[in-house]
C-alpha cells in the first residue's frame, strides 16, 4: 500500500509540474502580446516625459507673465479651451464617417 501511495504521489507531482510549465509558457506568450498592445502608449508616455523639463520652465514663465498680465492670461486660456473644443468636435465628426 505504501508503494502504491508513493507512486500516486510521484505521478501527481509530475502532473503538477507539467501544468506549471504550461502556465509559465502561457504567461510568457501573454506577456509578449501585452507588450505589443501597449507599445504605442509606452512610446507616447516616454515622449511626454522627454518634454517634462520644458513644461516646468514653460509653466514658470507663464506664471510670471500671468502675475503681470492676468487679463491676457485669462483671454488666452479661454481661446485655448475653445480651440481644443473645436478640434475635439472636428475629430469626432471625422471619426463618425
Amino acid at each position: 500500500m505504501n508503494k502504491l501511495r508513493h507512486q500516486q504521489l510521484k505521478s501527481r507531482k509530475q502532473q503538477l509540474l507539467t501544468e506549471i510549465q504550461q502556465q509559465r509558457q502561457s504567461l510568457s506568450d501573454c506577456r509578449q502580446h501585452w507588450f505589443e498592445i501597449t507599445q504605442y502608449y509606452d512610446k507616447g508616455w516616454q515622449t511626454l516625459l522627454a518634454f517634462k523639463p520644458y513644461a516646468v520652465i514653460g509653466s514658470g514663465i507663464v506664471l510670471l507673465y500671468s502675475l503681470r498680465h492676468p487679463k491676457k492670461l485669462y483671454r488666452w486660456s479661454r481661446r485655448m479651451i475653445n480651440i481644443l473644443g473645436f478640434i475635439k468636435i472636428v475629430r469626432n465628426t471625422l471619426h463618425k464617417d
